[in-house]
């Protein structure tokens, strides 16, 4: 049993071609208050390692809460650590 997250925002980035996902993710960060999550859906592979490695190193704290073959799913704070 998986516990359910509350999110404020949702991307769908599935399709998407690398840089586009984790740019995406990033304009959609700066416009989060402080507090917010933001929850993004991603494809396996490049993008997903795109993302999780380019906004850690940006400083925002990345989670994956689901992965299987074809996507991950992830929850970013906006607030930096």
């Amino acid at each position: 049993m998986s516990e359910k997250i509350l999110t404020d925002h949702y991307l769908d980035l599935r399709g998407h071609l690398c840089p586009i996902n984790f740019v995406k993710c990033c304009l959609a960060l700066e416009d989060l208050s402080t507090k917010d999550l933001l929850k993004v859906d991603v494809d396996i592979g490049e993008a997903e390692t795109s993302v999780v490695d380019g906004l850690q190193e940006k400083g925002y704290k990345v989670s994956i809460v689901f992965k299987d073959l074809k996507k991950a799913t992830l929850i970013i704070s906006s607030e930096h650590k």
